[in-house]
């Protein structure tokens, strides 16, 4: 039976993130493993060892390293087979990357148990967007993180009627909409004024984009198998709709309906902590929150004023 691989992929526009590749490669290659490079990658370091991002899955790879930030890592989760998908173990060399798990400084004694399989593994959902014209479905990549539905013209706002599982919510002027995983809910969603939901919970969250006064929609929660329905009302506005921020499919005309829901599919991330809830929130507190020294002895001034 043919060795499974460990897989590499990294952030092509930083020598930082190329620079950490070549030294994980020659890591791994030592401690005997088959190493895989994204075909983009493989040139700088070894041509014949090239393999597409499509072509890595569960059967093959072990898992992948993806060497970058979010960005890399929702390029990575989408290039990857939507069924069964080889584990993501995530390296920040960014500013923030709160998918990541490693970062250039823990990295390898991170790969070192990896190896040993001294992991868990977090499952991710996905929704799909699709679009609805003369009656028919086009079926748009899977997101981890959020599909955007926005004005095409940065000027201009859009009209648009919501509906969920077919029941009539609002009709609204606003920028855009966001429909969020609970993994996406810490990505543009949060900016925008939604909710921190816990990566355990299994939703959608629907997040408006500057909602005109007195419009009523605000950010929803929703079971993750529930049908967002958003149609485009506003005569000759087009709109974008972005997945993950990767991915833009321009110019959807007025009276079009977009669909999202549940996608067949997900991705698995390394997580190297005791659960799943104890990695999450030491991320989230780290990188999202932050916190504040405060002296524990600290108290209110006394007022001598007082009278009971």
């Amino acid at each position: 039976m043919e060795k499974k691989a460990i897989s590499l992929a990294c952030r092509m526009d930083s020598e930082r993130a190329i620079n950490l590749t070549k030294k994980v490669f020659e890591f791994l290659v030592k401690k005997g493993e088959v190493v895989y490079l994204e075909t983009r990658i493989s040139p700088k370091i070894l041509p014949h060892s090239g393999k597409d991002l499509s072509e890595m899955n569960s059967q093959n790879t072990k898992f992948i390293i993806s060497i970058g930030g979010d960005g890399t890592i929702l390029r990575v989760a989408n290039s990857l087979p939507q069924v069964n998908p080889p584990p993501i173990l995530g390296v920040n060399i960014g500013s923030l990357g709160f998918l990541d798990e490693s970062n250039e400084r823990t990295i390898f004694n991170d790969l070192r148990r990896a190896l040993k399989k001294e992991y868990i593994l977090e499952r991710c959902s996905k929704i799909a967007a699709y679009i609805i014209k003369n009656n028919e479905e086009h079926k748009l990549d899977n997101a981890l993180n959020e599909v955007l539905v926005i004005s095409s013209k940065s000027t201009k706002v859009l009209l648009v009627s919501v509906k969920i599982d077919g029941v009539f919510l609002n009709r609204s002027y606003l920028d855009g909409v966001i429909v969020s995983t609970s993994t996406g809910s810490t990505a543009y969603n949060l900016s925008a004024g939604g909710s921190i939901v816990n990566a355990s919970l299994d939703i959608m969250q629907l997040t408006p984009l500057n909602s005109f006064a007195r419009s009523g929609l605000k950010p929803i929660i929703l079971p993750i198998e529930s049908e967002v329905e958003i149609k485009l009302l506003r005569h000759r506005l087009d709109a974008d709709v972005v997945i993950d921020g990767q991915k833009s499919f321009r110019n959807v005309s007025p009276n079009t309906v977009i669909k999202i829901r549940k996608a067949n599919a997900h991705s698995n991330f390394i997580r190297f902590s005791r659960s799943l809830s104890d990695n999450y929130f030491r991320r989230l507190r780290k990188k999202i929150i932050g916190t504040i020294r405060v002296p524990l002895d600290d108290s209110p001034e006394e007022d001598f004023n007082s009278h009971y």
